[in-house]
């Protein structure tokens, strides 16, 4: 078998043979043409006999196309080589072993209802607003800090998750969640990492029996392990076990599922592992490979990687890098719908594929619906649920449908204590006749509470706020919402502690008052909804039948994971979006600088980063993943890169622009480009 087309490092780790082998994979690398050739090496050439040999990867998708491409590759010979992820395996090691019983996979809506459940009785006993009743929302942040628990092992770090007022009864709530599954016979996708990891430490002979089952174990992105999943696969991995690994330190993205790059070093260490380094990118121009290369490198806890790139510029009329500032979003998203309108009408047929690359969900939400307003065509790959079923959004309008009419009953008793009012929903009575009237009968008429002067001032305090609402422009009514009524203050203390939470919803709330002042009233407004939520439906439908993905990719970075595009767009790049966050500890500040690589790095052709540069009353920061990018010591490796402007920005303070909040020159507007 020859490997003419491999490089010499991509030769190494496809005819590694003996012990544990970490393959350090850089972007457009080649990584699962490594794999899929070492499949076959180990067939033909080792005459390992395919059963032997088990691949995992975390997705199925990504399962299902290396498979596919194995199977092509091997000239569509059968080879029944497993292929899975790693909940299917560890669900087949549990099913095989009949460590299973009756137990099923519960259903999201399942999980959901349960947690809901467990969420009502956290409520009410610790009295987080005894008034309120818990969202879906709410559900999955209780979720997702079981999930990271159960990953982990890291109970405080679990409970930081949540909100402050929650964390005294999260461990009661989450064994009462366990127990209700339990009940139920049901498990879930974290259970089974958990059960296989238990069933192979605590049963030798059924350990003893699955690691002689597999000689060979290849491991794909690796990076996103956690640490639960190593310490499973050390327990399936025998004496004469070969374990490969391929994955990039660089890319560990999922710390909020627990995934740990640490696990890479733990692997190297504890295996004794060869590493061998891909370092040739086949996918990016230099430039964007160098600019990418520059950032990653402030990172502290990685592995250092020599990158360099098989493809070089060849003709092209603009710098493959390109640095915009804008004063604001306003005008950074016009000058991105304009970029877009032109490459989409471009007739030479050298558009490519386009992509839009966000921090956050809601950024990317409100940018599509900015694009369903100006007719320009757009996918969305990732599943997401519209913006509009946000409870943010869904409370501001209840506020403007109250502020139209007499008021619904299920409208008024959504936002009854959005802020908190004490008011109960008893009061309303059953939805007949007036609402208020009806409030203050059931307040007026129990002089026995001591409290029913306070609640009799509330509901008219509420009724005046609704009827001040009235004669308002859509825009002046949002911004009432939000800071005359005390919107705002009730996001923060519903926060608590959680400010990426908070940063989320206050960034919806920004999208609401932009959107806002784009509607003469509400029922336009609604138009408008109806027309982007049905765009999200034809957006499911084409990803289910595989058709559509034109016109321009928009999704989150990490979204864009795993893909590649010839022209992508990272708006945003300010501090507080990248990173996301204010003040944020290094080892999450060096995972968001990972987030940021993975978007700089699905470029092929050209990047080009926007970020804000406020006002003088107002300056915003360029993230401080820029700085090397500004930095003067290093123009030499960046001659290629763009800054949208008269010139780039002041060599004496770029060190310093993370840190310097006093420094707005130092990132002005521009209006035309220059090389550096």
């Amino acid at each position: 078998m020859t490997f003419i087309e491999a490089n010499e490092a991509q030769r190494a780790a496809i005819t590694h043979r003996e012990g544990a082998c970490l393959v350090l994979a850089g972007p457009g690398s080649g990584k699962t043409f490594v794999i899929t050739r070492r499949i076959e090496f180990l067939l033909r050439e080792c005459g390992v006999p395919p059963e032997r040999i088990l691949v995992v990867t975390f997705t199925r998708e990504a399962a299902l196309s290396m498979q596919r491409r194995f199977q092509k590759q091997s000239g569509n010979q059968i080879y029944p080589v497993p292929f899975g992820t790693f909940h299917s395996i560890f669900y087949h090691i549990l099913r095989e072993s009949h460590s299973l019983n009756t137990y099923r996979l519960a259903a999201e809506s399942q999980r959901r209802e349960m947690a809901l459940s467990v969420l009502n009785r956290l409520f009410s006993r610790e009295g987080v607003g005894r008034e309120q009743t818990p969202t879906a929302e709410d559900a999955a942040l209780f979720l997702s800090a079981v999930g990271f628990c159960k990953n982990t092992g890291e109970r405080e770090a679990a409970e930081g998750l949540l909100p402050r007022e929650w964390r005294t009864g999260f461990w009661e709530g989450a064994r009462g969640y366990e127990e209700e599954k339990k009940r139920r016979g049901l498990l879930d996708f974290d259970d089974m990492v958990c059960q296989c990891k238990e069933l192979l430490r605590d049963d030798a002979k059924v350990r003893a029996h699955w690691q002689s089952r597999f000689s060979h174990i290849l491991m794909d992105e690796f990076q996103d392990i956690n640490p639960v999943q190593y310490e499973t696969v050390k327990l399936l991995s025998g004496k004469s076990t070969r374990l490969f690994a391929v994955g990039d330190d660089d890319q560990a993205i999922y710390g909020f599922r627990g995934s740990s790059p640490a696990c890479l070093r733990k692997f190297a260490e504890e295996f004794e592992a060869r590493q061998i380094y891909l370092t040739v990118n086949y996918r990016s121009l230099g430039e964007i490979v160098e600019a990418s290369r520059l950032m990653i490198s402030e990172n502290k806890e990685r592995f250092s990687k020599n990158l360099t790139a098989a493809r070089e510029r060849c003709g092209q009329e603009t710098a493959p890098v390109r640095l915009s500032a804008f004063p604001g979003r306003e005008e950074q998203y016009d000058y991105l719908v304009q970029a877009l309108e032109r490459e989409l009408s471009r007739e030479d047929g050298e558009n490519g594929s386009l992509a839009v690359l966000f921090r956050t969900n809601s950024y990317m939400q409100g940018f599509a619906t900015l694009l369903e307003r100006r007719g320009v065509p757009y996918h969305m790959k990732e599943r997401v649920s519209s913006i509009y079923g946000h409870f943010v959004v869904r409370d501001v309008f209840a506020y403007l449908r109250l502020s139209e009419g007499p008021p619904e009953r299920e409208t008024l008793l959504r936002i009854l204590n959005r802020p908190l009012r004490y008011l109960n929903r008893e009061a309303l009575g059953k939805g007949a006749g007036d609402l208020f009237q009806n409030m203050r009968s059931f307040y007026g008429g129990q002089p026995r509470l001591a409290y029913g002067e306070e609640r009799l001032a509330a509901v008219d305090r509420l009724e005046r706020e609704l009827s001040g609402l009235r004669g308002l422009s859509l825009y002046l009514k949002v911004q009432y919402i939000l800071k005359g009524i005390g919107y705002e203050n009730y996001l923060r203390e519903r926060a608590g502690t959680g400010k990426e939470k908070l940063q989320e919803w206050q960034e919806v709330c920004e999208w609401l008052k932009g959107e806002a002042a784009q509607y003469e009233g509400l029922k336009e407004w609604l138009e408008a909804k109806t027309a982007y939520e049905e765009r999200l439906g034809r957006s499911e439908r084409e990803k289910n039948t595989g058709e559509g993905a034109l016109g321009v990719q928009l999704m989150t970075a990490h979204g864009s994971k795993g893909l590649e595009f010839d022209r992508v767009w990272i708006p945003d790049c300010n501090e507080n979006v990248f990173p996301h966050g204010r003040m944020t500890q290094e080892a999450v500040c060096e995972e968001e600088r990972r987030i940021f690589y993975v978007a700089m790095t699905r470029a092929k052709k050209s990047l080009e980063l926007l970020y804000l540069t406020g006002t003088k009353e107002r300056p915003r920061l360029p993230s401080r993943f820029l700085n090397p990018l500004f930095s003067s010591g290093k123009r030499e490796a960046e001659k290629n890169v763009c800054y949208s402007g008269e010139s780039p920005p002041d060599s004496s303070s770029n060190s310093q622009l993370s840190r310097n909040s006093s420094n707005a020159s130092a990132a002005r507007s521009y209006s035309s480009s220059s090389s550096i």
